[in-house]
């Protein structure tokens, strides 16, 4: 009889402890709840911020594409603003010269 009291009473402790264990898993995974909500909410404002930035970027690059485009054109006008202006110094001074041509050959000796 004695032996079953043991028995019934080590039960009871066993119980006792289980519950405790039981209820200290329950906080346990209620943490590891909240901490799952709290990464999910991390990962969603990540994933945001990240699309975000995506469309920065790629607003950016077609900015920056405009902007060589204009200089290469920059570039080309100026090459032949060059270009014209060389060729009218050329006539410029093909004329002085034409005229300067003249002039000695109307000066009398």
């Amino acid at each position: 009889m004695e032996f079953l009291l043991n028995s019934q009473a080590q039960n009871a402790a066993d119980i006792g402890k289980l519950t405790a264990d039981v209820q200290g898993l329950k906080e346990v995974q209620a943490q590891t709840s909240r901490d799952v909500m709290t990464l999910a909410s991390a990962v969603s404002e990540l994933t945001n911020t990240v699309a975000r930035v995506e469309a920065q970027a790629e607003s950016d690059r077609v900015e920056m594409r405009e902007a060589i485009e204009n200089l290469i054109l920059a570039n080309e006008v100026t090459r032949k603003l060059s270009e014209d202006v060389a060729r009218l110094a050329v006539a410029t001074n093909q004329r002085v010269t034409d005229i300067d041509r003249r002039v000695t050959d109307l000066e009398p000796e």
